[in-house]
């Protein structure tokens, strides 16, 4: 059974993280360079070198890769883990009490093919969107 409350999409955004506090462990130095990926209305996935604790709560400059719009966004870690295949650390973040602007950006990034509606192309059919890279 699914338990996530939005549709998840694979794609990669540069991201900072500019503050961390809380949480169950030792937090890093800050600002860290991350990529969010497997992002969401709700959240998304952090790849990073630095390890962030379960309840941590990270400030996030978020760049958009496909709206080429920043938005900051509080979120909390629900898990944490070391990815041995790829050699880093992921987090599922949770976003908190996302303000309008920032959830409309994400929205735009997400859901509209900004790029090509500018290039005066075609959409992709439905499927082609899923999954973004």
């Amino acid at each position: 059974m699914e338990r996530r409350k939005h549709r998840r999409f694979q794609q990669w955004n540069k991201a900072i993280i500019k503050s961390a506090s809380g949480g169950q462990g030792v937090l890093p130095a800050c600002p860290v360079d991350v990529y969010a990926w497997d992002l969401s209305l709700g959240g998304a996935r952090i790849q990073s070198d630095e390890s962030f604790p379960v309840g941590a709560v990270l400030r996030i400059h978020l760049e958009l890769v496909r709206s080429r719009e920043f938005v900051g966004l509080d979120g909390e870690v629900r898990w944490s883990r070391w990815n041995e295949e790829l050699k880093v650390h992921e987090c599922g973040v949770e976003f908190r009490e996302c303000v309008e602007d920032a959830l409309q950006a994400i929205m735009r990034n997400l859901y509209h093919d900004t790029e090509r509606k500018a290039a005066g192309t075609p959409a992709p059919a439905a499927a082609d969107k899923a999954v973004l890279r």
